[in-house]
């Protein structure tokens, strides 16, 4: 969506949209509006007309200078009550009501909205791209995006362009995100993620990398992610991206880990007909460690990161790991293979192990790791581990209680612990038939951490969605990007 921007009202063709408060005379410019409106604001408002419910969109026309204009107002409630996260959710439903109705053009008075300017012009960068998103799919008949067409004229006393333009970065690169984990697997091979991700940062300021293969991988000592990804044609790939600012100093890294499974037979430990279908989606955790890295270096953040993001496709032959495998990982810790479909736990201890090497001071990864997690806190949440103290994880919580991406602190125990060294054969099991499944598989993968302060963040539930949110449509969400980004943002990650 392209924007233009005015200090006051425009005479054109376009709607108006506005925002309205229970109590309207809140409105900065009231006035201003109650005359567009030829006086009547209060008894179109009393008249239901135009509602003020919090996110309801309502619509009336008026004539101005004998001409009719369409008015869209976006209701916004007791302007008292008002979070960051219903601002988005407003939004949200405002951009799905402009494409819904193919509705290209608009003259947004942001002055009506009684909100903090800062974080409202933020809310309206963010949602103007993550709300509206579609995926570019491979139907013949496809039609021109409506982002890439639409047009939205801000007006506002205040000087909120670079707030939006930034936080448009952030949208895109949520949106970089869900393309990755909405492409077919057929394409989204481990090979051509990585070359994709090579292609997008290779000329990126602040940034440098590397790319290892499967002979290097092999070669070097990564036995785990060699191990789930050899059954396939496509082989593995560990891809390394680092960013570092020259204001984040001689500071050490945070380093984020992103599980990148591009398609998820289950292997030997096969999925059913029922739970094969959408395992494309099964390398989210690394597509949102993409748009994590690519929001960083667009907004140039004065901080040093590091992405790690391991991809394999876990498929079946002759030459697959089976049950009752064992492995020796980059670690040196060897593991027994006791579910080949538990493959997610043995590409992150490579992974983490791998990003440990660049002695980070705090390691957070990122996975679509067990349907446990969605048992324990259904898809509305993510589940949340640590190595740490429970008081390690407030500055996210705090954080994610703004962008309203919620999350939820599960434990990490002995039991867990005692689990995982239970293999006779092996250090470490990969699996066990007990229950509290998500622990365990936080649990296998803290063996990897290497004593660096860690945070596990399962999105099994949060990675996609059933069904259009006000964040977007049906499928990949880009979970944790707007979450992890505002962290770096403006937390004291390096202290």
């Amino acid at each position: 969506m392209k924007f233009d921007y005015s200090e006051s009202y425009v005479v054109t063709e376009a709607p108006i949209i506005i925002g309205l408060p229970s109590d309207f005379h809140q409105m900065d410019n009231f006035e201003e509006v109650d005359t567009l409106l030829n006086g009547l604001t209060a008894s179109i408002v009393e008249e239901e007309v135009l509602k003020t419910e919090l996110g309801v969109i309502t619509t009336t026309g008026v004539t101005i200078q004998t001409d009719y204009r369409k008015v869209i107002a976006v209701g916004l409630g007791d302007t008292a009550r008002l979070g960051q996260t219903d601002i988005q959710e407003a939004f949200g439903r405002l951009f799905q009501y402009l494409k819904d109705t193919n509705t290209k053009d608009g003259q947004l008075l942001l002055d009506t909205f009684p909100y903090d300017p800062g974080k409202l012009a933020e809310a309206l960068g963010l949602m103007s791209v993550i709300s509206i998103y579609e995926f570019e799919s491979y139907k013949t008949d496809r039609k021109p995006l409506f982002a890439g067409e639409a047009k939205l004229m801000i007006t506002s006393r205040r000087d909120v362009k670079e707030t939006i333009i930034r936080a448009n970065k952030l949208g895109e690169s949520i949106a970089l995100a869900r393309n990755f984990s909405e492409t077919p697997p057929n394409i989204m091979t481990p090979e051509y993620m990585a070359d994709k991700v090579v292609a997008i940062f290779k000329e990126q300021k602040y940034v440098s990398g590397q790319v290892k293969d499967h002979e290097s991988l092999e070669e070097e000592g990564y036995g785990l992610l060699a191990a789930v990804g050899k059954a396939s044609k496509a082989k593995p790939r560990l891809v390394t991206i680092e960013y570092r600012h020259p204001d984040a100093g001689s500071f050490k890294p945070i380093a984020l880990v992103g599980k990148g499974v591009t398609y998820d037979t289950g292997g030997y430990s096969i999925k059913s007909k029922t739970g094969m279908p959408e395992m494309k989606y099964d390398m989210s955790g690394a597509a949102n460690v993409i748009g994590m890295m690519n929001a960083i270096t667009e907004m140039e953040l004065p901080v040093h990161v590091v992405g790690v993001i391991a991809l394999a496709e876990n498929m079946i032959d002759g030459n697959g790991m089976r049950p009752d495998d064992v492995y020796t990982s980059y670690s040196g810790q060897t593991v027994e293979v006791k579910n080949t479909d538990a493959e997610g736990r043995l590409v992150l201890g490579d992974a983490v192990f791998h990003a440990s090497q660049y002695s980070p001071s705090l390691i957070m990864d990122f996975a679509t790791l067990t349907g446990a997690v969605v048992a324990a806190l259904g898809t509305e949440r993510t589940g949340v581990f640590t190595n740490k103290k429970p008081e390690f994880l407030t500055p996210f919580f705090e954080m994610s209680r703004e962008t309203g991406e919620e999350m939820w602190q599960l434990p990490i125990t002995e039991i867990e612990e005692e689990n995982v060294r239970s293999s006779s054969v092996a250090d470490l099991t990969n699996h066990v038939e007990k229950p509290g499944r998500a622990s365990f598989a936080a649990c296998f993968i803290k063996q990897f951490a290497n004593g660096t302060p860690w945070v596990h963040f399962d999105i099994a539930g949060t990675g996609t969605v059933s069904q259009r949110t006000p964040y977007g449509p049906k499928g990949a969400t880009g979970v944790l990007i707007h979450t992890v980004v505002k962290y770096l943002e403006t937390g004291d990650v390096h202290e």
